[in-house]
């Protein structure tokens, strides 16, 4: 090949003589803002992006700059080395020695100095991030309708437009995967204003420090087929407000409970849930009641007290349990509560198939006692990162109570 061809065929541009069904592939992959860039391309390229593009992630954290995440970052490493040596003087019990309050004194200096600074961060990126969001969903009616299947929202504290962001995005745009995240703050939001929209296909939703207000039979709720509720939205009113109304539900998942809540126990008879996940629900004792459709069942966080109930159709349940201090972190020196296995299995056992154990902590907290109930069930059996220096006793009274195992697999670290 001569110079100049090879410099002609370096030219060519090879990608826009590929089918429009392969770059609309293409264009789906990227995030919002590089794919509006691609509208600039060409003629061909400019009406691609509002055919494929259906997936938006809109979020404050792109527009705050690379200094603000370093400053963060500086003030949540100063207040780790300050928990870690108060827990570490925890077992001496020697809290008013030097290097104690020298770690004190430096997180708290940090934490004074750093936190105006980071506040005005926040709030020059909100205020852009909301002139965003206000130019993308609140658009004049005259504009061509978009099609948006899967909306993320990430703001950084409140918002006087929040209510009217969730009622265009539902109500207008129709969007069926919707994530809101609230940091810093707290938001309520009438989910009724949406029952007279007549374009709601909303399917998930994921609602973090966003939360419904007290209020009966919101049509909304009732399709849903997959619900996630995270920190300030797991206030448990809401919460069974919320299940009583999700005739529809598949997947429900509550995670990063922020205070100890109360007794979890689940009635809901009516409803097709078939997974239930908690993660970090931060709860003393969880009881399924009535879910007669549940399949799976994981359970990940302090040790929690579990009771079955009408469950016929469980088959599946994951424990991850990591004993910790009352604060919920984990403090290195353990905790004089212990648990007996039958702790996690008490009430009308169903028929377990396949059992999933994660146990951790500094000191051995499983009493090694025999399981007064039977897992005829039982088949597969898998049993991770055990500590080392704990006894293994635990594990065959598991076992003996378990005859119909087949496959068993024991971790240890």
């Amino acid at each position: 090949m001569r110079l100049g061809e090879e410099h002609n065929s370096c030219r060519e541009d090879k990608i826009s003589g590929l089918p429009d069904e392969i770059l609309v592939l293409i264009i789906d992959k990227l995030d919002a803002r590089t794919a509006t860039e691609t509208t600039i391309l060409s003629k061909q390229w400019r009406d691609l992006y509002t055919h494929s593009h259906t997936g938006y992630d809109l979020t404050v954290d792109d527009i705050l700059p690379p200094r603000y995440h370093r400053l963060k970052q500086i003030v949540v490493e100063a207040k780790a080395r300050y928990e870690a040596e108060k827990n570490a003087l925890k077992l001496d019990g020697s809290y008013a020695s030097r290097d104690w309050l020298y770690s004190f004194k430096d997180w708290r200096w940090k934490v004074c100095l750093l936190t105006p600074i980071l506040q005005r961060y926040e709030r020059w990126a909100m205020r852009r991030y909301v002139k965003r969001v206000n130019a993308f969903l609140l658009a004049p009616d005259n504009v061509q309708q978009r099609s948006i299947q899967k909306l993320r929202l990430q703001a950084c504290g409140r918002s006087d437009f929040t209510d009217q962001w969730i009622t265009e995005a539902i109500g207008r745009w129709g969007v069926e995967d919707l994530e809101l995240v609230i940091d810093n703050s707290s938001w309520r939001y009438d989910f009724r204003l949406l029952d007279g929209c007549k374009n709601v296909r909303l399917k998930r939703l994921v609602l973090s420090n966003c939360y419904h207000r007290f209020a009966p039979n919101p049509l909304t709720f009732q399709s849903l087929t997959s619900l996630t509720l995270c920190k300030e939205s797991l206030r448990m009113l809401h919460v069974l407000d919320i299940l009583e109304n999700c005739a529809q539900l598949v997947d429900l998942r509550l995670k990063d409970s922020g205070c100890r809540q109360p007794a979890f126990s689940i009635v809901i008879p009516n409803s097709q849930l078939k997974s239930l996940q908690l993660d970090n629900y931060n709860t003393v004792s969880v009881h399924l009641a009535s879910v007669p459709y549940l399949e799976t069942f994981a359970c990940r966080g302090q040790p929690t007290i579990i009771r079955y109930g009408d469950v016929p159709r469980l088959r599946h349940v994951s424990l991850n349990f990591l004993q910790t201090g009352d604060n919920g972190k984990d403090d290195s020196s353990g905790s004089n509560r212990t648990y007996q296995l039958s702790k996690f299995f008490g009430g009308a056992l169903p028929s377990l198939e396949y059992l999933v154990l994660q146990l951790r902590g500094r000191q051995m907290w499983i009493e090694p006692t025999a399981i007064p109930v039977r897992l005829n069930h039982l088949n597969k059996l898998f049993i991770a990162n055990v500590p080392m220096n704990w006894d293994t006793i635990w594990i065959l009274c598991l076992v003996a109570a378990a005859p119909a195992l087949e496959s068993l697999h024991v971790h240890v670290r």
